[in-house]
Parts: C-alpha cells; sequence; structure tokens
C-alpha cells in the first residue's frame, strides 16, 4: 500500500517591496484617472452617431465629473474604517462593469448613466490610494512614493485621449471602453496582493469618519492645501479647454493638433515624479509655493499668445509647475490631518473633483474676453494659491 505524501501548503505570495507597492498603484490610477479623459477625443464620434447636441454631449464628460467629485468625498473616509485595499479593489471592479456597461450603449442616455456609475466607483481609486501610500510605505520611500503616484493625474490626461485616439480607429468606440476595462479587472486582481496597512484597535465607524472629513474644513491649517486642492484640475483641465477653444489661433484643428499640443507637457510630469527629492530637501510648504509660481509664469508666457512655439512653450512650464506641486499638497495634507489621513484625503479629493467640474464654467464665462485674459486670470489664480501656501499656518510635523 503506498502512501501520497500531502501536498506541501505555499505561502499566498505578496508584493511588499516598495517599488512593486507603488508600481502596481500607479497602473490602478492611471487607469481609473484615464477615465476622466477618454470621452474627449470620443465625443465628437457619439455626437455624430446619435445625432446630438453640443450641449447635450457634454454630459458625458460632466456626468462623469460631478459623480467623482460626490464620491470622493466618501471613499477616503471609508478607507479609515475598512482596510483601503478593499475600497480600492470595489473602486477598481465598480468601474470596469460600469466601463463595460458604456461600451454597450445604444444612445446618450445610456452612455450618460454609464459614465455617472464610472464616475462614483472610479473616486475610490485615486484618492485611497493617497492615503494608502502614505501608510504602508516606510517613511524613506513615502515622500516619493506620494510623488510618484500624484504625478499620475497630470499624466493621465494625456495617457487618456491618447489611448482613445490609438484604440477607436481601427477597432471602434466601444473596443476603447472594452479593453480598458479588462485592465481595471486586472489591476483589482492585483491589489490585495499589496501589504496590508496597521489598523488601529478600535476603528472609528463610518459616520465617525465623515464627521472627521468635514470638520477638516474648519481646520486653519487645511486652508492652504484646500485651496490648492480645488485649483490644480480647473487649472489644468481650463487652461488645455481654453488652448481647444482657441485653438484655430495656434494651428490646432482637429483632435490629433490637440493632442499634440499637450504633448509639451510631458517633460514637466516627469518632473512631477522627482518632486519627493525637492520636497525632502526643502519642505512640502516651500515646494508648493515655488511650484505655483512656476506655474504662473507659464501661464504668463501663453498669454502673450504668439508665437505657437512660445504658448506651446508655457504650457509646458506650467504643467510642470502643477506636477511638482500635487505631490506637494498631497503632503501638506497629510501633515495637517495627521492620522486621520483618510478624512484629510476625502476633503481633498472632493475639491478636486469640483475643480475639474468648475473648469469648463470659468473657460466659458473668459471666452469671449480671448485666450491671454483667459489663462491670465489663471495666472493670478495661481499667484493667489502660491501666497496663501507662503503664509499659511504649519502644522506639526508627521512622525
Amino acid at each position: 500500500m503506498t502512501h501520497t505524501a500531502p501536498a506541501p501548503v505555499l505561502p499566498r505570495r505578496s508584493v511588499d517591496h516598495p517599488v512593486a507597492v507603488v508600481a502596481v498603484l500607479a497602473v490602478a490610477v492611471l487607469a481609473a484617472v484615464s477615465l476622466i479623459y477618454i470621452t474627449i477625443p470620443l465625443t465628437p464620434v457619439l455626437s455624430a452617431e446619435w445625432q446630438a447636441s453640443v450641449a447635450a454631449a457634454a454630459w458625458i464628460g460632466a456626468g462623469f465629473g460631478l459623480a467623482f467629485a460626490a464620491a470622493s468625498f466618501f471613499y477616503p473616509a471609508l478607507s479609515d474604517t475598512i482596510d483601503p485595499r478593499w475600497v480600492i479593489t470595489f473602486g477598481l471592479v465598480g468601474a470596469a462593469l460600469a466601463t463595460a456597461l458604456a461600451g454597450t450603449a445604444t444612445d446618450l442616455g445610456w452612455m450618460v448613466a454609464a459614465r455617472v456609475a464610472q464616475g462614483a466607483f472610479a473616486a475610490g481609486v485615486p484618492s485611497v490610494t493617497l492615503a494608502y501610500v502614505a501608510r504602508v510605505l516606510p517613511h524613506r520611500h513615502r515622500v516619493t512614493g506620494i510623488a510618484v503616484i500624484s504625478a499620475i493625474f497630470p499624466l493621465a490626461s494625456i495617457a487618456g485621449q491618447a489611448y482613445s485616439l490609438t484604440i477607436e480607429p481601427g477597432l471602434g468606440w466601444r473596443w476603447v471602453f472594452w479593453i480598458l476595462a479588462i485592465l481595471l479587472v486586472v489591476m483589482a486582481a492585483a491589489i490585495p496582493s499589496l501589504p496590508a496597512v496597521a489598523r488601529a484597535a478600535h476603528s472609528p465607524r463610518i459616520s465617525s469618519s465623515l464627521a472627521a472629513a468635514a470638520g477638516m474644513f474648519r481646520r486653519r491649517t487645511m486652508w492652504a492645501p484646500y485651496l490648492a486642492a480645488v485649483s490644480f484640475l480647473l487649472l489644468l483641465v481650463g487652461m488645455y479647454a481654453a488652448l481647444q477653444q482657441h485653438g484655430a489661433e495656434f494651428g490646432i484643428h482637429d483632435t490629433a493638433s490637440a493632442l499634440a499640443a499637450r504633448l509639451p507637457g510631458l517633460p514637466g510630469i516627469v518632473l512631477g515624479g522627482f518632486a519627493g527629492v525637492f520636497i525632502g530637501r526643502f519642505g512640502a510648504y516651500r515646494v508648493a509655493a515655488a511650484s505655483f509660481l512656476l506655474g504662473a509664469a507659464g501661464l504668463a508666457i501663453e498669454a502673450a499668445g504668439s508665437p505657437t512655439w512660445l504658448v506651446m512653450l508655457g504650457s509646458g512650464v506650467f504643467v510642470a509647475g502643477i506636477a511638482v506641486a500635487i505631490p506637494a499638497i498631497v503632503h501638506m495634507v497629510g501633515l495637517a490631518s495627521g492620522p486621520a489621513r483618510g478624512a484629510g484625503m476625502a476633503g481633498y479629493a472632493l475639491l478636486i473633483g469640483t475643480g475639474a467640474s468648475l473648469a469648463p464654467l470659468a473657460v466659458a464665462a473668459l471666452a469671449p474676453l480671448g485666450f491671454g485674459v483667459t489663462v491670465g486670470a489663471f495666472a493670478a489664480l495661481m499667484l493667489v494659491v502660491a501666497a496663501a501656501v507662503i503664509w499659511a499656518p504649519r502644522p506639526a510635523p508627521a512622525t
């Protein structure tokens, strides 16, 4: 009689090296945040297919943005009570299902409904990821990790549109959604293998976390980083929307040339990935103030309006300022929120989405005054934010 030895129990593999953790999270955030931008090149195609007006088709983007902003306030606070890995996974799975549904849309109403669902679920990924990185990475890797993840936000503005422009001509607009849905599922499967964070002995109730998130707006140390937060996508989306609206003045006549006009921002986005080095040496407040001043200078260059190469140079300088400022402000939010990082990031995420929603309204209001006045007004806003950061009260350093 033979005896079969029991199969060995293999330990579950996990991803715990800081570089691997950041890499997995970066791809997940890129996939989720790109959902904001993938429909920009598709809107003319969908408008023609469904014979929708420009105003009606605008809800394809607006519906996503409003849902994203509203839901962003909930998820980070939830991550203070539930393992943030599961919150991120839930957001990715829900976004994947909604994205697949968008690919089956047969009319504008169906698409808008799917986009609202996308925004509601995708909001659970980027802001919770930032709070998770701050809690799970060793202190010596924390600032750099936040900088890399933060750089994904402006990168997605280019990558999302480039992805749509690559897929749609050959496979059709539906596959733009279906392929991205697959990537979202793959990333959802990878997130649980990341390290767990240390949990408090008594986790707060969700209602308590939401109350804590609301209370963040009363902290004087939060006012400057929150002012910066509402300005990020207001400025980034607004500048590109203004450039698109006045594109004929600079030889921008179609989607491809509009995408090419965004390429000068790539070097600045890469620079944002190294913002952690600057923050570690000079501190988050100095880096944030200097970045907003740099961005304002870029917008001032753009305001000159000609020649075209000078406008493109100015846009690159502006994006560099935004890309470096984002991780600096995230670090400021972490310092000011203390142990309730999820609550602090909830307000941050809400304001990020709010800024994205305000951008089209601001550009529409300023459009009659011309491109120079529009970007000049944005430059003035950047100077106001820089001043607020310079004179902002400092919280106690994080340990």
